[in-house]
């Protein structure tokens, strides 16, 4: 081999280098969008307004879970929210202060009822069952 023909034979490796390089980054590219797409379609979007509660999710615990250690905070008032995602939340205790999180550590907290909100809701309710007994003692439900 010449010099000139091993000064080529170089030049075409070094081009075949670049090839392989560019279908590694293109099939890493595709893999990557596979993944997202993956991953995106398991995200569902929360809506938080102001005057919600929700629940912050403490991230100390995430490896570490106990058996009775809860991973939430809260409850706390949502006070604002923000185009990107960042959520401005207020403690419900009497002295107040103010964080702001990501969207994505918030969890939705439904307040708990009033046993007069209870009955208030029970009472109302199509289809509740009222039991009633029989003149031989047994008890019937009868819907109302």
């Amino acid at each position: 081999m010449t010099l000139s023909a091993a000064q080529e034979e170089r030049i075409l490796q070094l081009n075949a280098l670049d090839e392989i390089r560019k279908s590694a980054l293109q099939h890493t590219e595709s893999i990557q969008n596979q993944r997202m797409k993956w991953h995106d379609r398991y995200i569902r979007d929360k809506s938080f307004k102001p005057g919600d509660w929700a629940l912050l999710y403490d991230s100390r615990y995430k490896d570490n879970l106990g058996k009775l250690q809860t991973k939430w905070l809260g409850p706390y008032e949502i006070v604002d929210t923000f185009s990107n995602g960042a959520i401005r939340l207020s403690t419900i205790d009497p002295v107040k202060f103010k964080l702001l999180v990501n969207g994505n550590r918030l969890h939705l907290y439904h307040k708990t009822l009033t046993k007069d909100d209870f009955l208030r809701q029970f009472s109302t309710a199509q289809h509740a069952e009222i039991p009633t007994t029989t003149d031989d003692g047994l008890a019937v439900t009868t819907p109302s």
